[in-house]
């Protein structure tokens, strides 16, 4: 049965903020595995997918990110979606930004003014 985002109830921000923290740190490390070589980039784009799946089970209506964290991973993940494995791994300049954003999700950089996505 299709239901309208529009006629279910809020899902509440401590859910989107949940789904935020354990899912942002999984896609970083992802990212960061399949460029050493030590992820593949099919089991990459896979975890892309199962991210974006689980967050559309929760109806959460498209727009602007709660706060930068929010921001980077969706921006993260649509970075990832968009790549070929030949632009991910052949490009220095791609692998900056996703080495970048993955390690702001890790806690281990700076939040970048680029790493700005939505939600889906």
């Amino acid at each position: 049965m299709l239901t309208l985002i529009s006629s279910r109830p809020d899902v509440s921000s401590e859910l989107v903020n949940q789904h935020i923290a354990d899912y942002a740190p999984a896609l970083a490390l992802s990212a960061l595995g399949t460029l050493s070589g030590d992820v593949s980039y099919d089991s990459m784009s896979k975890t892309c997918s199962e991210h974006l799946r689980d967050w559309w089970k929760l109806s959460v209506a498209s727009g602007t990110p709660a706060d930068s964290y929010e921001s980077a991973y969706w921006y993260l993940l649509h970075l990832l979606e968009s790549l070929e494995e030949y632009e991910l791994l052949g490009n220095n300049f791609i692998q900056f930004k996703v080495t970048t954003t993955a390690q702001f999700l890790l806690g281990l950089g700076e939040h970048q003014k680029k790493m700005q996505g939505i939600r889906p």
